[in-house]
């Protein structure tokens, strides 16, 4: 029996083997590698095979379906600083919209400031060299790893206060629910929470306190509650670990928010402040009205007053501020008794809106001459560019915490300031410019246009640097700081460490590249290169306006941009986001060709003009003189040391009189036109293999030029080599490919025909010898040491 059950078991195997291996061979791992290899010879392959199916949720036109939906959480919060202590206390009730077809059996939260914890993925995996030499503040910074900032939870029950099951898995929380909740339906609970603030200068991160020299600190507060993580049609529950770069993916909601902290201090939040009169002084209220009608920053708070309250650095007493904000993704505030505080109106649409900058004495001169304006000027630009109002009721940049700069609904957290004296350079004043109108701009990619950030930083991040690029041309006329031209980044373009824009961003080892410039180069290509503006402009608005208050995936973009614009980018979205290729053409050779109609009486000119342009032969040159037999025997000469091939003949004369009489009279006119009109071939190679456009200047021998542009479609059947056909009314003295730098080609020196002479300076010096004699020093202190006692004696 157990040798017939074997021989039916291998007869099974066989006929099940075939199966197994045609299943493994159309499995979506074996798939995927054979599209990326055939992928890479092939730069024009469509990527429908790449991009998710469309379905009822999301349109093959890049726009929502009919059948669309995202979650909704509604939070009603009320949350007290303990300033002494720096700690967080904070009680949320959470009302959560199950707006998905399918039934829920529990809920994701984050819990973010669990990364602040000793044993916290973030911590354990920031990897820290330590060299010869270390500062105070890094070993400050290294001693503060024992630094607990986690959340400490208090309560997670039911509306009822009934406890409910709930698992914290390092930074998330999951709360089971007592039953499944439905399509359709909703669920309440409460969380009761605290936690240690953590001191932004030992502990970094994109929240904190910052303590002065005076004792007060600016408390810069977010990621502070419990937040609902993103449910998605995509990807389910978008719960992966903050490591530190990908930030996050929040679901709209409406936010009612209590704040009570010391009764000296200044705050200001996302949403609208609804007890204004309750917190606010006469003149403050006064100051704010006025404030809103102005177009230039009034104080609120002036540099005395702040200056007053920041005598002491504590208070006893406390006062609660009330904010109230609809349909945003997340909620953040920042109080202070040190805050000067300025505010002035832009007007956008038919509203006017607060444009409003916090920030400590130390921020003078700085923050008070630039902030708001700097606020102003994004509201006005953004929502231009993006076709979408600003529709909040105001617009605060906070100065502290942070290094560079940090986005939330309505307010912004930034660092450039000037030094202890006043003084600041140039790079710290565009610094403060670039960040503001940068973290004011996150207010539409991700707060309005609510890009998975954890996943697709670049979404956002690249995508507000194009934006920002623009903004910053319309405040200055030559600004040094922007992100948006491909020319800046040609050295990580050819950097073989770099990855593809759709990697995870916690896995580049250059963010700002990848997230920030590549992302926003490529916008930039698309609309000043590929496209053009008014396409580019009509297409980016569309895709804004269809996901504002959505969450759309890269290739709801993609398609969305090819959709409005008409223009089939499968090419440019697969090299420039999908791979690390990069462009470099080189401009080999330019061969003008002659066009003649045959005339015998021209063959002698064309022959001596070829032969001209040939080298010099050294060895007749050498033997020119030398003595030749046929010139002593006349015998050995024949018909041939005669004969001249160029010579005009009646053959030739009659074959060409033949030639002419066949013509029509337009085609005559076509060959007398010849006369004035030159002919190239032009080479090209794409050494890339990155295409692109072709953008040729035409330098003429009387020194005007022409441009002419190639879409990147001439690379279709030949990728690596082209050989354009250029006529030309004048002679042509060279060409130039790409010659305003737009495709980021990584290497300019070969883009010249014919090539030019390459200029360097060279500065002459003359070093200082300096060799480190201890002996000699040590015989300058005791000349020294006698010198002075000689003189106290």
């Amino acid at each position: 029996m157990k040798t017939d059950l074997n021989i039916l078991q291998q007869s099974r195997f066989l006929l099940l083997f075939p199966i197994l291996i045609l299943a493994a061979l159309l499995s979506p791992q074996v798939c995927s590698q054979t599209f990326q290899a055939e992928d890479l010879a092939d730069p024009f392959r469509q990527l429908d095979e790449r991009w998710p199916s469309a379905n009822q949720y999301r349109l093959t036109t890049g726009a929502p379906g009919p059948e669309y939906w995202q979650q909704r959480a509604d939070y009603k919060i009320e949350v007290a600083l303990d300033e002494n202590r720096k700690r967080i206390i904070g009680s949320a009730q959470i009302h959560y919209q199950n707006n998905s077809p399918h039934e829920l059996t529990y809920l994701w939260l984050q819990l973010d400031a669990n990364r602040f914890t000793p044993n916290s993925d973030k911590r354990l995996t920031t990897l820290t060299t330590v060299g010869d030499d270390l500062t105070v503040e890094s070993l400050q910074s290294l001693l503060a790893t024992t630094f607990d900032g986690g959340v400490k939870l208090k309560k997670v029950a039911e509306q009822s206060g009934k406890p409910l099951e709930h698992t914290v898995v390092k930074g998330m929380l999951r709360v089971d629910l007592p039953k499944p909740l439905a399509a359709g339906d909703s669920f309440d609970f409460a969380i009761d929470w605290e936690y240690a603030i953590n001191n932004s200068k030992l502990v970094a991160g994109r929240t904190g306190y910052e303590l002065f020299d005076d004792g007060n600190a600016v408390f810069c507060i977010a990621q502070w509650f419990p937040r609902m993580c993103a449910y998605t049609d995509y990807g389910g529950w978008r719960h992966k670990q903050f490591l530190g770069r990908g930030e996050f993916t929040l679901e709209f909601g409406n936010y009612d928010v209590k704040i009570s902290v010391p009764a000296d201090h200044v705050l200001m939040a996302t949403g609208k402040l609804v007890n204004r009169n309750e917190v606010l002084s006469e003149t403050q209220n006064e100051r704010l009205t006025a404030a809103i009608n102005s177009d230039n920053p009034l104080f609120i708070v002036n540099a005395d007053e702040a200056k007053k309250a920041s005598e002491v650095t504590t208070f006893d007493e406390y006062k609660t501020w009330h904010f109230q904000a609809e349909n945003v993704r997340d909620f953040a505030f920042a109080t202070s008794r040190k805050f000067l505080w300025d505010a002035c109106g832009q007007s956008v649409g038919e509203r006017r809106v607060l444009c409003m900058s916090l920030y400590p004495p130390e921020g003078m001169p700085l923050w008070n001459q630039y902030s708001t304006h700097a606020i102003a000027h994004t509201l006005e630009v953004y929502s231009r560019v993006t076709g979408i109002d600003y529709p909040y009721p105001h617009a605060t940049s906070v100065m502290g915490v942070v290094g560079g700069g940090m986005e939330y609904p309505m307010i912004c957290f930034n660092g450039p300031r000037p030094e202890k004296d006043g003084t600041y350079s140039k790079s710290t004043k565009q610094g403060l410019i670039g960040v503001v109108i940068h973290e004011v701009g996150h207010n539409w990619f991700p707060m309005i246009i609510n890009n998975d950030e954890r996943h697709w930083m670049w979404l956002d991040e690249g995508f507000n640097s194009f934006v920002q690029t623009i903004a910053q041309r319309e405040w200055d006329r030559d600004p040094e700081y922007t992100r948006g031209e491909p020319r800046r980044y040609t050295s990580y373009f050819a950097n073989a460490k770099q990855r593809s824009i759709m990697t995870h961003p916690d896995a580049v080892f250059d963010i700002g590249s990848n997230a920030y410039s590549k992302p926003s180069a490529g916008l930039t290509l698309l609309r000043e290169t590929i496209l053009g503006r008014e396409l580019f402009d009509f297409a980016f608005q569309e895709y804004c306006r269809r996901w504002a208050y959505k969450r759309p995936e890269p290739s709801d973009f993609f398609r969305s941009i090819e959709d409005a614009s008409g223009i089939d980018l499968d090419w440019f979205w697969n090299g420039w986001y999908y791979t690390t290729d990069n462009c470099d053409f080189e401009l080999v050779s330019i061969t003008k060709k002659n066009l003649h109609d045959g005339n015998p009486e021209s063959d002698k000119d064309r022959s001596e003009k070829k032969k001209a342009t040939e080298y010099p032969n050294l060895i007749k040159e050498r033997e020119v003189d030398v003595p030749r037999r046929i010139d002593r025997y006349e015998s050995l000469l024949d018909f041939y040391d005669s004969y001249d091939p160029d010579a005009l003949t009646e053959k030739k004369a009659k074959t060409y009189s033949k030639f002419l009489e066949r013509l029509t009279e337009e085609e005559k006119q076509a060959i007398q036109d010849l006369e004035r009109l030159n002919l190239y071939q032009v080479k090209i190679k794409n050494h890339g293999p990155l295409v692109m456009p072709v953008i040729l200047q035409l330098i003429f021998t009387d020194g005007e030029s022409e441009i002419r542009r190639y879409p990147a479609e001439i690379w279709r059947k030949s990728p690596d080599e082209v050989s354009p056909l250029l006529l030309t009314e004048k002679p042509l003295q060279a060409i130039l490919v790409d010659p305003y730098h737009e495709t980021g080609d990584i290497d300019l020196s070969n883009n010249r025909f014919p090539r030019e002479i390459v200029n360097a300076d060279v500065k002459i010096t003359k070093p200082e010898k300096k060799i480190e004699n201890p002996l000699k020093d040590s015989l300058k202190k005791e000349d020294s040491e006698d010198k002075t006692k000689d003189g106290e004696e």
